[in-house]
């Protein structure tokens, strides 16, 4: 009886060891978030590099990566700017520490919904999405348009969040959008078309504030991993050396996104960052909400 318990015990032994092992390595993985698309173009370069050192997962969302990470779920992801201050004031960020970003230029965008054929002459009388009336994005157009000898003055405007206007296109809410540039690879996919972009345009209000040279993204990591994402950020920074076209064929590798629609749009920039980009964007959140009281002020006057 005893020499069949040793035997089952040798048996045993080694898939149990062998199952901590694996657990322990898999505990030992970094864990890194993001939301995929174009602005994730670093990060499918870098991959290839890393190999298994890091556990990369691709979430819906944003958010979601921001919830995970101040739940302890990740080491380190990539969270949208517009809602960085927000985050900043939850519980468990203090957790947190700004590790780089993705920057990304603001562009001025128009984006036509898919079946509509038309030139900037013809906009008039159509529904067009804005971030809101004072959007330095709308008036950079509206200059573009007149210099054009277009007549855009009875254009109906609707309100929205950037990130609302490309399923109002799909959706046919709305006619057109004038869209950060951010969102143009994704109007793109849909099989919506640009009518109009301006990449020189000059931010400096709350719909395109004039900071960090155009932040999209922030990488935040876990201020007990930063030895372990030393590696993560070396092989982001590395995948910078790399071309353009590079860089857009690890996007249609790892996503949905053709490789030509990419072409002819910029491509996102990863560069190492500190947690005075927080602070910036809690001010710069701050600002935004006295502009609006403000402008409310203001319209209501009128």
């Amino acid at each position: 009886m005893v020499k069949k318990a040793f035997l089952v015990l040798a048996l045993v032994l080694p898939f149990f060891f062998a199952s901590c092992e694996e657990k322990n390595a898999q505990n030992n993985t970094l864990k890194v978030g993001h939301g995929g698309g174009y602005l994730s173009a670093s990060l499918y370069a870098a991959q290839k590099e890393l190999g298994k050192q890091i556990d990369i997962r691709q979430f819906n969302s944003l958010s979601d990566v921001a919830y995970s990470l101040l739940l302890g779920a990740l080491d380190a992801g990539f969270v949208g700017v517009d809602k960085l201050a927000a985050f900043a004031e939850l519980e468990g960020f203090e957790q947190l520490t700004v590790v780089g970003k993705v920057t990304y230029p603001y562009g001025a965008t128009l984006v036509l919904r898919k079946g509509l054929n038309l030139r900037l002459q013809e906009l008039n009388g159509l529904t067009v999405a804005v971030s809101s009336p004072h959007c330095v994005l709308l008036e950079e157009f509206i200059k573009d348009a007149t210099r054009l000898k277009a007549n855009v003055s009875n254009i109906k405007y609707e309100y929205m969040p950037f990130d609302a206007m490309v399923p109002a296109l799909t959706a046919k809410t709305v006619d057109a959008a004038i869209i950060r540039g951010t969102y143009a690879v994704i109007a793109l996919q849909e099989g919506h078309s640009i009518l109009y972009q301006n990449w020189e345009m000059k931010p400096g209000d709350e719909c395109c504030p004039a900071i960090v040279e155009q932040a999209a993204l922030v990488l935040l990591a876990r201020r007990d991993k930063l030895d372990a994402v030393k590696p993560l950020i070396d092989a982001l920074l590395a995948s910078q050396k790399l071309s353009p076209d590079q860089l857009r064929t690890s996007v249609a590798e790892n996503t949905v996104i053709p490789f030509k629609v990419l072409q002819g749009q910029p491509v996102p920039e990863f560069s190492v960052a500190n947690d005075e980009l927080v602070e910036i964007f809690v001010k710069a959140a701050k600002e935004h909400d006295g502009d609006e009281h403000h402008h409310e002020d203001e319209d209501s006057k009128k």
